[in-house]
This record gives structure tokens, sequence and C-alpha cells, in this order.
């Protein structure tokens, strides 16, 4: 399938207008806001991102068929739409991260919701910690509140229980150009449904880069994660074992054991333990 990404740039008359009269503002932070097919970009158009001077939203639109209509509401001067003709989120993410002109980005979805609040947040934490790479943080939802420690620390040595959102994670785009990119055999439409911001985070850490969590939401997610619907069912214990395998590969074995009592309760211990083992055995790295 032909593959190809169109940038689309936005702006009223009158703002292209007192652009030539004066330089353009400087882009502290891109958002990166990856979407699927039609009804994906009207709950991006839906969204209503606050307008916050130094941030920027880049939408990377994949549509792989039909016409690309970009909704009246992202015509704005600090939106960017890229259409691309692929599938895959981790391709799709790496799409958003290209388009994008800030020195910070923060990882985002179409039913995430913003305030300048959350960027304030951002923006306190990385200059608290210059020395920071990339930072995870919380987010908060209503619906699916998640337990999050209360304390700032160095995410090579977390604390047992703590796991990564990808809409936590923001990182300073110098930091990881060229160096870091999502595995796009991981994700929503590869063949392991999940797992890629967990890679994500131990590439960075592979490559030297320096990761902290920071206690300050920089989100609102009301709905249900990936993992929260897909955690009852095989095929997710299958990408656990294949993201375990690249996480851990010298001992899976012995945390896929450690996660059998925790199994879902409609799902027999024999079932879990095929699936994680087939998943890690079948597990391979992008090139």
């Amino acid at each position: 399938m032909l593959n190809f990404t169109l940038i689309m740039n936005y702006r009223a008359e009158e703002t292209k207008k007192s652009e030539t009269d004066s330089p353009e503002k400087e882009v502290r932070l891109s958002v990166l806001v990856c979407t699927f097919g039609d009804a994906g970009i009207r709950r991006v158009a839906e969204a209503d991102y606050p307008v916050v001077d130094g941030v920027e939203y880049c939408i990377s639109w994949q549509l792989p068929e039909g016409e690309a209509v970009t909704p009246d509401a992202l015509r704005r001067p600090d939106i960017k739409v890229s259409v691309s003709r692929t599938r895959g989120l981790s391709r799709n993410r790496n799409l958003s991260l290209e388009i994008a002109s800030g020195e910070l980005a923060l990882i985002s979805d179409d039913d995430v919701r913003y305030t300048p609040e959350y960027f304030d947040n951002l923006f306190k934490a990385f200059g608290q910690y210059p020395e920071a790479d990339l930072i995870t943080f919380k987010y908060e939802s209503k619906d699916y509140p998640k337990t999050f420690p209360d304390f700032s620390f160095d995410l090579r040595h977390s604390p047992k229980g703590y796991f990564t959102t990808s809409f936590e994670i923001a990182f300073r785009t110098k930091s990881v150009a060229g160096r870091l990119k999502f595995d796009e055999n991981f994700g929503i439409g590869a063949r392991w449904p999940s797992g890629e911001e967990d890679i994500f985070v131990h590439d960075a850490k592979r490559h030297g880069l320096c990761l902290r969590f920071v206690p300050l939401p920089v989100a609102r997610h009301d709905g249900s994660t990936t993992s929260d619907r897909e955690a009852a069912k095989g095929r997710y214990v299958e990408t656990k074992g294949a993201v375990f395998r690249i996480l851990f590969p010298f001992t899976w074995p012995l945390r896929m054991l450690t996660h059998l009592p925790r199994r879902h309760r409609d799902m027999s211990a024999g079932t879990f333990v095929k699936s994680w083992i087939r998943g890690a055995l079948t597990s391979k790295r992008a090139k």
C-alpha cells in the first residue's frame, strides 16, 4: 500500500499577515496526538485544546482510505495535521515525532484532555530537573483512577507496582531524535497490541538517558486504557510475555510465575502459562 504524509498547517489570513511583521513565537512543547480514521479526527476536533503560548499540537492522523477532510476546529495556527496512509499506533507515534518542533514533547491520544495548568506542571518539572531527558507524570481520571507514588524517583529504581501509561511520558526532543523510536511490532494495530510504552522507556534506559517520575498531573483521561480493556484476553497475556522477554531477557520465566497468581479469574493457570510462553518465544524487535 502506498504510504505518504501530507503536512497541513492552517492559519487564518490575518494570522499569516501578522506573522510576516514579527517572528514566530518559540515552541516549547509539542503535544503528539495520534488518531485513526474519521471517528478519531472528530474526537480530536471535539477536544477543544487550550491555546497556550509556546505549545503546539501535532496531530498524526492515520487514514488508510478515504478523503482527508480536516475539521474546521483544527484549522488553528498552533495545530499541525499530518495525514498518513499507514496503520499501527507505534508507527503513528513515530510520525508525530517527525513533525514536532518543540524542545519538549508529550505523548498523547485522541481521547486525552488538557488545561494550561497541566502544561505548567510539565514545564515546572523539566525546569526542576534540567538533567532529565525523559520524565513520566500522573494523569487524572474520574472513571478509572490510577494510583501513583507521591514522591519523585529515578525510573531505573522504580518502586514495586509502578507502571507507565503512554500519555504520561514527556521528553526532550533533542535527547530522543535519531536515537529512539517506538517499536512498531508493538501497539494497537501491530502483532502485539500493547506494551510499546514500556519498551520505549526500556530503550531510553539502554541508551543511557536520565529518566525520572514526577508526581504532577499533565493530562486527563476519563475512559479506560487499552490495558484495562485487554487484560482478560489471552492475546494480552501473550503480549505481556513478548514484552517481558525484551525487558527481562534472563528472568522472564520467573516473572511469569510471579504474575501467575494475579491471572484473570476466567483464565486457567494452564492457559495463562501457555499464552505467556507463546508470546515470549515468538517475540522479536523491529529492525
